[in-house]
């Protein structure tokens, strides 16, 4: 018999088994792609729990310095009354110093001064720093103050109530500011007066 038809007859040879690690590595895989979303949503809850810090992007004067320079340009002051270390304050750093936006439109338009608060720490704060609290009636923080170069006007922020928020204080101080009148000044913030003793909520004015 022909070769060809004794083999036709023939019962076909099985295939090889494909080999155990071909057969697990889809399997290997769903478990990695498992892993991996695991550790996403675990960083995500970590760093909504605890935001990564930016740094700050203003350049911020002393006291004294920061005064002398506006004195001699002419120039709006920006008072940051903080403390380190303090929740809201980083926030505000944070989600409005370290925004190159904000940064840059308060270069242009104030001389900034970083007020630090030392009296928690030291127990007792610098003469310039108590020197400020005093005059505008700091005692939350953080507080921001817009104001005149003599200070002879100015408007208040106390507290931290958002970016969106304080970057429309901030940019509408100085506009504020001139529709006063050289003899009023004005705070905004929380708690507010409009005129010298009506409190009410939004700008306040007196001085």
């Amino acid at each position: 018999m022909p070769p060809s038809e004794a083999g036709a007859g023939a019962p076909a040879a099985p295939r090889a088994a494909r080999s155990g690690p071909t057969r697990a590595t889809p399997v290997l895989l769903l478990a990695l792609a498992g892993a991996l979303l695991a550790a996403r949503v675990a960083f995500g809850i970590y760093e909504h729990a605890r935001p990564v810090e930016r740094a700050d992007r203003v350049e911020w004067r002393e006291p004294a310095a920061g005064e002398a320079e506006a004195r001699e340009g002419g120039r709006l002051l920006l008072y940051c009354f903080t403390r380190d270390g303090d929740p809201r304050c980083r926030e505000m750093s944070r989600e409005v110093f370290a925004d190159p936006r904000s940064a840059v439109l308060i270069q242009r338009q104030f001389v900034p001064i970083r007020v630090l608060d030392l009296s928690l720490e030291d127990g007792r704060n610098p003469p310039d720093v108590a020197r400020l609290e005093q005059e505008f009636a700091v005692t939350e923080f953080p507080t921001l103050v817009v104001a005149t170069p003599g200070r002879e006007r100015f408007e208040k922020q106390a507290g931290y109530s958002g970016a969106l928020g304080t970057t429309q204080f901030i940019s509408g101080a100085p506009a504020r500011l001139l529709l006063r009148g050289p003899r009023g000044h004005s705070r905004a913030g929380r708690d507010s007066v409009a005129g010298a003793a009506d409190t009410s909520a939004g700008v306040t004015t007196g001085r």
